[in-house]
């Protein structure tokens, strides 16, 4: 398989910049590795404060233990969350789109070189 077929997959498949961890680009690497990484502990965080509020909700008794309420509960909850972080959830699509294009590219180089 291409080294570029296989940067790119690896960039798609794995986390954005594993491809350019395995062309040995790794500051290039890194500088995509990092902020994806940031981006999904702060998702990650919001989302468990959001989680660790409904919980609190259900044991102080505000919010009843009734299969519609929590359903619509958490259906708001979810939807607020997706607002509050859609720019960082595209932020990290752009961070990972851009990883595989820039791993095929310079996989495709390495190719080049290499001939």
């Amino acid at each position: 398989m291409k080294k570029s077929i296989k940067a790119a997959l690896y960039s798609t498949l794995i986390f954005p910049g594993a491809g350019l961890w395995w062309l040995k680009h790794y500051w290039l690497a890194a500088s995509f590795i990092l902020p994806a990484l940031v981006i999904c502990a702060y998702v990650l965080r919001e989302t468990m404060a959001t989680a660790y509020l409904l919980s609190d909700k259900i044991a102080d008794g505000s919010l009843p233990l009734d299969v519609m309420a929590l359903s619509r509960a958490v259906e708001q909850s979810v939807q607020q969350l997706t607002l509050e972080l859609s720019d960082a959830i595209w932020l990290f699509i752009l961070c990972w789109g851009l990883s595989v294009v820039v791993s095929y590219l310079l996989g495709n180089q390495q190719e080049q070189v290499g001939r």
